[in-house]
């Protein structure tokens, strides 16, 4: 095995991460998009800033148990996409010697140090379990958003 090859236990985890990063993103923007509608062929932001913007809207509205869900569920989208992208952007680290490691290495940003991630089947699984567990809810709550802006309307 060449010395930077993975397990393919890994590598099936690494595909599930991003595929769950994936699903996040694309529910975020869904969401943002309800919130405060753009064009999705002309609007550039990243969806970190879509996140934002949403949470402006949503704190310019009436208060409500309904925007106060989509706050706190944007909010936890935006930390998970944040770990995302650290994780999916990291530099791939491979320690020589016997057991040989494989690490991402996250680089700084935003405050945060610079961060090893062992590039192993738990800590990908704990990864996946954070970027799903944020998506958790968004189907409903995109139709409570919906129903109620357009009652508010």
């Amino acid at each position: 095995m060449p010395v930077d090859d993975l397990p393919i236990d890994v590598l099936t985890e690494l595909g599930r991460v991003t595929w769950a990063a994936i699903k996040l993103e694309d529910y975020a923007e869904s969401m943002c998009s309800f919130i405060e509608p753009a064009n999705p062929r002309t609007d550039r932001r990243q969806v970190g800033q879509k996140i934002k913007d949403a949470q402006k809207v949503l704190a310019s509205r009436a208060a409500s148990a309904t925007c106060d869900e989509a706050r706190a569920w944007l909010e936890r989208a935006r930390h998970a996409i944040e770990q995302r992208n650290a994780a999916l952007h990291a530099t791939p680290v491979v320690q020589l010697g016997e057991p040989r490691r494989f690490l991402l290495g996250e680089m700084p940003r935003k405050g945060r140090p610079y961060f090893e991630r062992p590039l192993t089947l738990e800590a990908l699984s704990e990864l996946r379990s954070v970027l799903e567990g944020a998506a958790e809810g968004w189907r409903d709550l995109v139709i409570a958003v919906g129903t109620e802006f357009r009652l508010q309307e």
